[in-house]
């Protein structure tokens, strides 16, 4: 999703409502994204600075913590960022000798950062091993001491 600089200091801002799709995802725990939407508006402001106000929605595609089955998660965030042309973090975004921004890379990075460490669907899951056994909130060990 690139921004053409000069359309955005011509209108001082662009709204955004749209579907974005993700095909390469790689090194991370997102197996796969669907149903993401980017909402709100980009403004270039009095100082020379982009302005990002987005919320962000859609679903990612987890491994269970528990099962290792592929299951949905649903995100929902908001990105409040101010962009200079000159911050060397941002640099990264810009192509073009800084005439277009790509703010699907902000989006990406922000996605990865929704992330939970473990997620499951799984209620009152029993799990058994050699010699233990977790049955739902109660530790049941059997055999040995």
């Amino acid at each position: 999703m690139q921004i053409f600089m000069q359309e955005l200091i011509d209108n001082q801002y662009i709204e955004l409502d749209e579907s974005i799709s993700f095909d390469d995802i790689e090194d991370s725990n997102i197996k796969k994204l669907s149903n993401v939407h980017v909402k709100g508006y980009v403004k270039y402001n009095i100082l020379e600075q982009i302005e990002l106000d987005l919320r962000v929605y859609g679903t990612m595609w987890l491994n269970d913590s528990i099962t290792l089955k592929e299951i949905p998660y649903d995100f929902d965030f908001k990105i409040d960022e101010i962009i200079t042309e000159d911050d060397d973090y941002y640099a990264n975004f810009f192509k073009n000798n800084k005439n277009i921004l790509d703010i699907k890379e902000i989006l990406w990075e922000n996605i990865v950062l929704e992330v939970p460490i473990s997620f499951t669907k799984e209620e009152n899951t029993t799990l058994k091993g050699n010699g233990w056994e977790l049955n739902g909130d109660t530790k049941n060990i059997k055999g040995g001491e």
